[in-house]
């Protein structure tokens, strides 16, 4: 049932858009207003234990501890989307011991894992309330377990909310479950989940209690400034099937609090439960769209020389030249008589008429309605006769009234020769005359990729390779500190202007990481001319920009030689950290960390890193692994008890491109912490595809526990098949692999993730394998969430190196896999054109 709730949530969801905005000097209505949420003792926006149907901004995260004895409750939430809510917790459960079992877990309390989910059915209107449906401590242990619909309503300064509870949120048993009436089943509550970290069946079953709250906003409190919510509910819980081992009998089923919030970030709590019990809590709060770092020093952008202020062959006038011989030119003032004169003749105006290296621009407005592209094309025909031989195409633009292109159509030159009855309608043009001036030598393309890559080292632009042709000039960028590709992409664009010639007028640049040639982005050298004055913006060119799959270089293609061997290192303290097991509830481990890589070429990258204990407490680690599958992830206390020091990658790895959207790779050595060997993958992903597709293989052998070059006995061949696809909205990313495991057990793994506007990506995942629930251990099968932090949001130097923090409730060996760092998704999957769109305000930073 509980699948079904949240499918139709969905569907109820996806379309909804948040309300309208507030025409100019109109006051918003009660429920329009921007207030900031309230967070519950759980850990999610609510009253004081109740929920309501409210919801934070998109995007918000927000972390916290609440105190009411004897539960002291440690939380995370995230606005995962506009209409879902997620949130993890830890109880503490003060009175309650770890375990009945005498030394196991001695001297620790209860701690009880929790996830909640929260979803919008429907936003307030001025007739309707927002209405909600929650999932509290979901596929947990159960202890809490909990469902709800709930509805809120504003009214003034008062939010009004009130709904029906079920589990721990119905043992006030107002009313009986109405589909008992249909199935016996929910009558009564039975368990909470069927084993502990699997998902429960008991959803919606039991009797139901209602439950409700009023909160009111004091805004501006004198003397304070600041805004105090008050808040008083009614509690559905009779806590007589609460885990506490202590009497939690109520005196009073009404609970009461405060909240003042003195800053966007904090919120402080405090309160008055159940009649005998105070209440505290403190949340910090985190907007995940907002990535903006005003310490961030992106370094200066590389000059554009415009090619007015260039002398022969792009080079800057400054610069001392060679004498070249004179050569014929046209007279610009007669084509341009002529081609007004065809223009005129449609009734037409020539807003611009000039000759860029080899290629013709004419703009044009007016025109007779219904025969104004077809005039053009005739105006086109005539510029064709009139320009010099060595001019390749002809580009008009159809001009509205105001300036702005309506149509932009190019043609070659030669084509328009061809078409016999244009050129009977066209004026007769004299030939040109001769005069002085310097002839324009074809560019010795080798000296020309020098000239490029010299200007690209002084600027700290990484220029792999260079292929001239025609009017077109393909620069394949290398691995630059910029997340934002399109200004890595920019930066090369700037330096090309500086060496190349005036008749090279497109620049494509070839993006990708280590070598992958994955997308082609194209700009015009006159648009970046302008840019540079600020004569445009970047918004005005995307349109006439182009996005395309990228090909592989040709074999005449210029190799920047002396960009490599490219060598890389750090050293930075690190810690490392497990969370809620019996041993301890936290096991740390502070150490400091080296890490290295040399690149002898763009498509080779040799890499590793290796650690030094400063501190831990791993001699709490004292358990031993009760798994029935080989100890793939499960004998982790060995690895780090072990070690003093160890390597924990050392290997190679090469990258190709096979044919355009079609990568490889291949890699050996001592891939992770635990295991080495040799493996390979192969995927498909094209730019205009939102669909990836790719198979890994990998033979693998377990390491020592020493975390050097020796190894165990057990050796395994793991791998997957892949399916990747982008959804088209709130930039979700989902993925199912499928394949063989580090136990050699066989299953799927499902992820769906989300980037948020600030490059954080959240997600979670879930693997179901043939290894049985029995077999797998506590948890039933891997499961967690991760985040990714694109460091860049905190540093003062820009990088594209990510922060990654996974979690496990716990870590078996069912569905464990290789932590390859070579996956191919992750160097291609972000090149495409939504991104690209999305990067484009910074093609000039």
């Amino acid at each position: 049932m509980a699948a079904n709730v949240l499918l139709v949530a969905i569907l109820m969801n996806v379309s909804v858009e948040p309300a309208a905005a507030q025409q100019a000097g109109e006051q918003p209505k009660p429920w329009e207003k921007i207030v900031l949420p309230n967070v519950s003792d759980y850990g999610g926006i609510g009253a004081v234990q109740t929920p309501t149907a409210r919801f934070g901004k998109d995007g918000q995260f927000l972390a916290g501890i609440s105190i009411v004895s004897p539960y002291h409750r440690y939380f995370i939430n995230l606005q995962a989307l506009p209409w879902l809510e997620g949130t993890f917790r830890y109880t503490r459960i003060t009175d309650r011991a770890y375990s009945p079992v005498d030394g196991f877990a001695d001297g620790q309390d209860y701690k009880d894992r929790s996830v909640d989910l929260k979803v919008r059915l429907s936003r307030e209107d001025e007739a309707w309330p927002e209405i909600a449906v929650g999932f509290r401590d979901l596929g947990g242990t159960g202890l809490f377990g909990a469902e709800y619909f709930v509805a809120s309503k504003r009214v003034g300064d008062f939010d009004i909310s009130g709904g029906l509870g079920f589990g721990a949120m119905g043992t006030r048993a107002h009313l009986d479950n109405p589909l008992g009436v249909f199935f016996d089943r929910f009558d009564n509550r039975v368990g909470g989940a069927d084993a502990p970290g699997g998902v429960g069946t008991a959803f919606f079953t039991g009797p139901i209690a209602l439950f409700g709250s009023v909160s009111y906003l004091w805004q501006d409190v004198p003397l304070l400034g600041d805004d105090l919510r008050f808040i008083v509910e009614y509690d559905p819980n009779n806590y007589v099937n609460d885990p506490a081992t202590s009497d939690l009998d109520p005196k009073l089923p009404l609970n009461f609090g405060i909240t003042w919030q003195p800053a966007s970030w904090v919120q402080f709590a405090a309160g008055f439960e159940r009649g005998t019990t105070a209440m505290a809590r403190v949340s910090l709060f985190a907007d995940f769209h907002n990535g903006f770092n005003p310490l961030l020093d992106k370094g200066v952008p590389p000059e554009v020389a415009r090619r007015g202020r260039l002398g022969p062959e792009g080079i800057p006038a400054d610069r001392p030249i060679d004498p070249v011989p004179m050569a014929a030119v046209w007279l610009p003032e007669l084509a341009e008589a002529s081609v007004r004169a065809a223009a005129a003749d449609r009734q037409m105006v020539v807003q611009r008429f000039d000759v860029v290296n080899d290629r013709a621009l004419v703009d044009l407005t007016g025109g007779l309605p219904g025969h104004d592209m077809a005039d053009a094309l005739d105006v086109a025909a005539v510029a064709a006769r009139a320009v010099p031989t060595d001019v390749v195409t002809v580009e008009v633009r159809l001009l509205s009234a105001a300036g702005r292109p309506l149509v932009t159509w190019t043609a070659s030159r030669s084509e328009l020769l061809q078409n016999g009855a244009v050129q009977a309608d066209a004026p007769p043009v004299d030939p040109p005359r001769t005069a002085a001036t310097p002839k324009q030598e074809p560019v010795e393309t080798e000296a020309l990729a020098r000239r490029l890559f010299a200007a690209a080292e002084e600027n700290d632009v990484v220029i792999d390779r260079m292929e001239l042709q025609g009017d077109t000039v393909r620069l394949f960028v290398g691995n630059m500190p910029f997340r934002n590709f399109v200004t890595s992409a920019g930066r090369a664009a700037r330096v090309a202007t500086q060496v190349m010639p005036p008749r090279v007028e497109r620049l494509a640049m070839v993006l990708g990481d280590d070598g992958l040639p994955v997308l082609e982005l194209t700009v015009l050298r006159t648009h970046i001319e302008r840019l540079s004055e600020d004569e445009a913006t970047p918004e005005e060119i995307w349109h006439q920009s182009t996005v395309a799959q990228a090909v592989p270089p040709r074999d005449d293609a210029v190799l920047n030689q002396s960009q490599y061997p490219e060598f890389d290192w750090s050293i930075a303290p690190r810690t490392r950290q497990q969370i809620g097991g019996p041993d301890a509830f936290l096991i740390y481990q502070l150490y400091m960390r080296a890490q290295a890589s040399i690149r002898p070429s763009p498509n080779t990258e040799i890499d590793g890193y290796a650690g030094l204990n400063i501190t831990n407490n791993y001699d709490d680690l004292t358990l031993e692994s009760d798994s029935q599958l080989p100890h793939v992830r499960s004998s982790i206390k060995d690895y780090l008890k072990e070690g003093e020091a160890w390597i924990g990658r050392l290997q190679g790895a090469y990258y190709t491109s096979l044919a355009p959207g079609l990568y490889a790779t291949a890699y050996a050595g001592l891939l992770e912490e635990m295991f080495g060997g040799v493996g390979g993958e192969v995927l498909y992903k094209t730019v205009g595809s939102p669909w990836a597709y790719g198979i890994d293989v990998n033979w693998v052998k377990q390491r020592a526990y020493d975390g050097m070059f020796s190894f165990l006995d057990y050796s395994t061949v793991t791998g997957h098949v892949g399916v990747y696809y982008e959804l088209p909205f709130w930039d979700l990313n989902g993925s199912v692999r499928a394949g063989r495991y580090l136990a050699k057990d066989w299953g799927a793994t499902f992820e769906l993730s989300r980037e948020f506007d600030s490059g954080i990506r959240a997600g979670v995942f879930a693997t179901l394998t043939d290894v049985s629930a029995a077999e797998f251990g506590e948890g039933s099968f891997d499961k967690g969430f991760f985040l990714s932090i694109p460091l860049d949001i905190y540093s003062t130097r820009p990088t594209k190196t990510r922060f990654g923090l996974t979690y496990r409730p716990v870590t078996r060996d069912g569905g464990a896999q290789l932590n390859r760092s070579s996956a191919l998704i992750g160097r291609v999957g972000g090149y495409d054109a939504a991104n690209t769109s999305r990067y484009w305000p910074g093609l000039m930073d």
